[in-house]
C-alpha cells in the first residue's frame, strides 16, 4: 500500500493487535482563557504563577475561573503555553494632556503579528501594548530635548513660607510650565500641581522658607531618574546631525498596576529619533524600535505631532539631519482601553486552534478548562486529532456538579454523551472549591487543569507510561472540598462512562481515582498510561526518523534504523512500559515496489503494560490445627 504523503514527510499509523474482555466496572500544558493582558490569539510560554501574573496580569471575578485553571496547572508543572482570548477588548490609546493629539478611545491591536502588519493607526503617538483596562493607568512622558528636560522660567517669583499658591512677576506659567513639572525656587524644589494662568501656579507641597521676587528653574517631572539631558548622540555628532536624542518615561498613574500611583515603571534613556540610529551593541537605537522590542507596557504608533521630521535618517540625501526642536516635555495619559465582555464560543475555539501545529507548541497536554462541549469538540477535532500527540483534559459543566446534590452521576453522564469519544481526551468527575487570594472569595474551578497537572507531575517524578492516578500519583492540590464526592455505586456509573473519579477520602486527601481514556472501545489504549505510552513512543521514534529522511533506502539504512530504536524500546521495557516488542524493518516490508516509490516501512510491534484497575483479596479464615501448606494445597 502506497504510504499517500505528498511532500517528504515521516507518516506514522498505529494498530491495536489486542483485544480485551475486561469487566468494566517535565510535560508542556496548553490553555486557552480570558486574561486582563497580554497578547490576544498568541502563544506564550509561562512558567510559574508569578510569571502567569506578570504577562497576563492579576485576575478579576470576570476571568477568575480561567486564571485559576492556568495557575493551577503551574502548581503541579511547568511549563504551560497560553492563548489569551478576548471578545470586544480595547488597547488603550495617548490622549494627550498637552498638545493636541487625539484623545484615547481605544483601539484593537491583538498582538505583535497585527501590530507588524498594521500600516498606519488612528491615534497619538502611543497606545497600551496590549488590549485591556490596565492599559488606562499607563502615563508616558517624554523629553525630547535639553531644554525639555530643564530650563529657565521667565519673570520672577513669589512664594509665602509655608505657602503652595507661587505667583509670577513677567511670568508665562501657563505656557512654560505644565502639571507635574518640576520647580526649583528659592533652592528649593516642589512639584507643580496646578496652573492657573500666565502669573500664578499651585505647587504640592509647603514651601518651607518662602521666597521673593527670585528666578525659578523649570524640571522634567523625571529629571531625577536620568543622569543627563537628552541631546545628540555620538552616531549623529560624527555626521553632522543634531538633537536626536529623547528620555521616555513610563508610569503607573493611577496605581493599578503596581498598588502605588505614579510608580516608575519603565525607563529608555537617550534613545534616537533616527530610523537608522545604532546603540552601542550594534542593535537599532531608533526609539520606535526599542519602544516596541524593549517595553512591557506600551507600543509606538505615531511620532508627536510637534516632531515634524522625527523618524528621518541621520543623513537624507547627503544632508545632515536636524531633528525639529520640542522644548517641553509631552505627557500622554493612556485611555480607552477595556478587557471586553465575556468570551464566546467561538472565541475559545479560536484560541485553541493555535495548538494544532506541534512543531511550534511542543505540548502534551490540552486544558479545556471550563470549555462547554461546543468548544470541547472543536479542541478534539482540530487539535487532538489533528496533532495525535497530546491528550486533552476535560471536565463537566459546573452546572452538573454544582448545586445538583443527588443527580451529579446523572448528568455527567447525560453531558459525557455530548463530547466526542476519543482515546485522546481524559475526562474527570467535576470542580473544586478552592480560595481565590486575588479577590479574597471562593470560588468552583473545574478540575481538568487539576488532572493534566497530575499527568505532567507523573512525567516529571515518575515515567509517561505509568498511571497519573491513585493516592500516591493521582493526589490532587489546592481545594477546600470537591463539589461533587461520588461514592461507590457513582462512581460505577462514572467509569462506565469512562469518566474518572475525583474523590476526597478522610485522612488520605482528594485524588484522581481513574486512568480511563474518554472511549468505550474494548482497546488497549482505553488506559491513560497506555495512550500516552504510544505517545511518547511514536514521538520519540518519528524523531529518530525524521533523521533517515534523504537517506539511502537501502539495507544498510535499515538495519543502521533497526539498531538505533532498539535500545530505546529495551530501556522502555526495563522501565515497565512494555512487556515485549519487535521491530522489522527488513526486505519483507520494503520490497522493491516500495523503495521505487521512496518508501521506508519499518513494523513496531509492542506489549503495553496494563494498569492496576482491579483488586480482589482473598481472605481466608483456617482451623487452629491446620498448616498453611495444607490449605493452599
Amino acid at each position: 500500500m502506497a504510504i499517500s504523503l505528498i511532500s517528504p514527510g515521516v507518516k506514522i499509523t498505529e494498530q491495536d493487535l489486542v483485544a480485551s474482555n475486561q469487566s468494566v466496572a517535565s510535560t508542556a500544558g496548553a490553555f486557552a482563557g480570558q486574561f486582563n493582558w497580554g497578547p490576544i490569539e498568541f502563544p506564550t510560554q509561562v512558567t510559574s504563577e508569578s510569571d502567569l501574573v506578570a504577562q497576563y496580569g492579576k485576575p478579576n471575578t470576570n476571568n477568575i475561573v480561567d486564571f485559576l485553571s492556568a495557575a493551577n496547572f503551574l502548581g503541579y508543572s511547568s511549563p504551560l503555553f497560553i492563548v489569551r482570548v478576548a471578545n470586544t477588548a480595547l488597547n488603550a490609546t495617548a490622549e494627550a494632556t498637552t498638545g493636541s493629539n487625539t484623545a484615547g478611545t481605544g483601539s484593537l491591536i491583538k498582538n505583535d503579528d497585527v501590530y507588524l502588519n498594521t500600516a498606519s493607526f488612528d491615534n497619538g503617538p502611543w497606545m497600551g501594548k496590549y488590549a485591556g483596562a490596565l492599559g488606562n493607568a499607563i502615563k508616558v512622558s517624554a523629553c525630547p530635548s535639553a531644554s525639555a528636560y530643564t530650563s529657565a522660567l521667565t519673570g520672577t517669583f513669589t512664594v509665602a513660607s509655608g505657602g503652595t499658591t507661587v505667583t509670577g512677576s513677567g511670568s508665562t506659567a501657563n505656557t512654560q510650565l505644565q502639571v507635574g513639572d518640576l520647580v526649583v525656587i528659592g533652592g528649593r524644589t516642589n512639584q507643580v500641581s496646578a496652573i492657573a494662568n500666565a502669573t500664578s501656579f499651585t505647587i504640592s507641597s509647603a514651601h518651607l522658607t518662602g521666597a521673593s521676587a527670585v528666578s525659578a528653574t523649570r524640571r522634567w517631572e523625571y529629571f531625577g531618574e536620568f543622569n543627563t539631558s537628552p541631546g545628540t548622540s555620538s552616531a549623529a555628532t560624527t555626521l553632522g546631525a543634531s538633537g536626536d536624542e529623547i528620555h521616555i518615561a513610563v508610569v503607573d498613574r493611577t496605581g493599578d498596576i503596581t498598588g502605588v500611583p505614579g510608580t516608575l515603571l519603565e525607563k529608555f534613556s537617550a534613545l534616537s529619533k533616527a530610523s537608522n540610529a545604532k546603540g552601542e551593541n550594534g542593535g537599532s537605537n531608533y526609539y520606535k524600535d526599542v519602544i516596541n522590542e524593549q517595553s512591557n507596557w506600551i507600543r509606538w504608533t505615531d511620532h508627536d505631532a510637534s516632531g515634524s521630521n522625527w523618524g528621518t535618517a541621520l543623513l537624507v540625501a547627503g544632508s545632515a539631519t536636524t531633528y525639529t526642536a520640542v522644548s517641553t516635555p509631552k505627557v500622554y495619559s493612556l485611555a480607552g482601553g477595556s478587557d471586553g465582555t465575556t468570551v464566546s464560543d467561538g472565541d475559545r475555539t479560536t484560541g485553541y486552534a493555535e495548538f494544532a501545529n506541534k512543531s511550534e507548541i511542543p505540548a502534551s497536554i490540552i486544558i479545556a478548562g471550563q470549555s462547554n462541549a461546543t468548544v470541547i469538540n472543536r479542541i478534539i477535532a482540530d487539535v487532538a486529532d489533528i496533532r495525535k500527540d497530546v491528550v486533552v483534559a476535560v471536565s463537566p459543566l459546573r452546572a452538573n456538579v454544582v448545586n445538583n446534590a443527588g443527580s451529579e452521576a446523572t448528568a455527567i453522564g447525560s453531558w459525557a454523551d455530548t463530547i466526542t469519544r476519543s482515546t485522546y481526551v481524559v475526562a474527570d468527575s467535576g470542580w473544586k472549591y478552592q480560595y481565590d487570594k486575588y479577590n479574597d472569595a471562593y470560588v468552583y474551578v473545574p478540575l481538568n487543569a487539576d488532572v493534566a497537572g497530575c499527568i505532567a507531575r507523573n512525567d516529571l517524578n515518575r515515567e509517561p507510561w505509568l498511571s497519573p492516578a491513585g493516592f500516591i500519583a493521582g493526589r490532587i492540590q489546592n481545594l477546600v472540598r470537591l463539589a461533587f464526592n461520588p461514592n461507590q455505586t457513582e462512581r460505577d456509573t462514572l467509569y462506565r462512562a469512562s469518566v474518572n473519579p475525583v474523590i476526597t477520602q478522610v485522612g488520605r486527601g482528594t485524588v484522581l481515582f481513574g486512568d480511563k481514556t474518554f472511549t468505550l472501545r474494548n482497546t488497549s489504549t482505553n488506559r491513560l498510561n497506555v495512550r500516552r505510552l504510544f505517545i511518547e513512543l511514536q514521538k520519540t521514534i518519528g524523531q529518530a526518523a525524521d533523521n533517515l529522511l534523504f537517506d539511502q533506502n537501502d539495507d544498510t539504512t535499515r538495519s543502521n534504523f533497526v539498531n538505533l530504536i532498539t535500545p530505546y524500546l529495551r530501556s522502555v521495557q526495563s522501565r515497565r512500559g512494555i512487556t515485549a516488542f519487535r521491530v522489522i524493518c527488513d526486505g519483507t516490508n520494503n520490497p522493491e515496489d516500495v523503495v521505487n516509490a521512496n518508501e521506508f516501512v519499518c513494523d513496531i510491534f509492542v506489549q503495553p503494560v496494563r494498569s492496576v484497575n482491579f483488586i480482589q483479596l482473598n481472605f481466608v479464615s483456617v482451623r487452629g490445627t491446620a498448616t498453611f501448606n495444607e490449605i493452599v494445597g
